[in-house]
């Protein structure tokens, strides 16, 4: 087992933990920041507390349909596609919640945002099966499930502070925003695997399935150690 571990990049604990960490406490923002704009939404769209209750409750019902999809995209197609698309979907529909006229409106974007976010959770589990071997892997999953308590805490009180100065509507289109910015992060710094991330990094004109085969077996070969 530590020959397994051995053979990862080392740099991958500091490289897709943070990113998947950061990326999953911003969906967890923009699915729970409803509970803050209740109010205003009761009263902008003049909607029951029922209705209101709805608006929070649809989005899971998009969630849970692309659970065992997206597992099965990311393992077949990939994860880092499959949430850098996600991420862009899910800060369209974040913001387009801000800009709902009527209540048919808020409850089709609300169940689009569930959809957008419903395979990232198994798209991480997939993706960082890749990058942390067996014998890791449940440190890494604990590490990166962590961004759930620490997303109450931190996105609580943002999405309370920006309704002391604004309304509802804007609580969304900010709160929108963040998986937009982030989304050009994940593309550009988060690679599916180490054999891929390697064959990123190989120079022009090297073959690249022969070096990442090289590199997944002797790590000491100068550019394996550039992850």
């Amino acid at each position: 087992m530590a020959t397994q571990a051995a053979s990862v990049p080392k740099k991958r604990w500091i490289h897709i933990i943070p990113a998947a960490f950061l990326m999953y406490t911003i969906a967890f923002m923009d699915r729970v920041n409803i509970g803050f704009a209740i109010p205003g939404i009761e009263k902008s769209l003049a909607v029951s507390a029922t209705i209101a209750g709805l608006a929070s409750g649809i989005f899971f019902v998009g969630y849970v349909l692309l659970q065992i999809p997206g597992g099965q995209l990311a393992m077949k197609w990939s994860a880092k596609r499959f949430v850098f698309f996600s991420l862009i979907a899910w800060g369209i529909f974040a913001i387009l919640t801000g800009l709902a006229q009527n209540v048919t409106q808020l409850l089709i974007i609300r169940f689009f945002l569930g959809v957008a976010e419903g395979g990232v959770w198994p798209a991480t589990l997939v993706l960082l099966a890749r990058w942390f071997p067996m014998e890791e892997r449940a440190r890494a999953n604990s590490y990166w499930m962590f961004c759930l308590p620490v997303a109450s805490i931190i996105t609580s009180p943002i999405s309370g502070w920006i309704l002391t100065w604004t309304d509802w509507r804007t609580l969304f289109i900010l709160e929108g925003i963040p998986p937009l910015i982030w989304a050009v992060v994940w593309w550009f710094t988060i690679d599916d695997s180490p054999d891929t991330a390697q064959q990123a990094r190989l120079r022009p004109g090297r073959p690249h399935s022969d070096t990442a085969i090289h590199c997944s077996r002797d790590r000491h070969v100068p550019q394996c150690q550039s992850l």
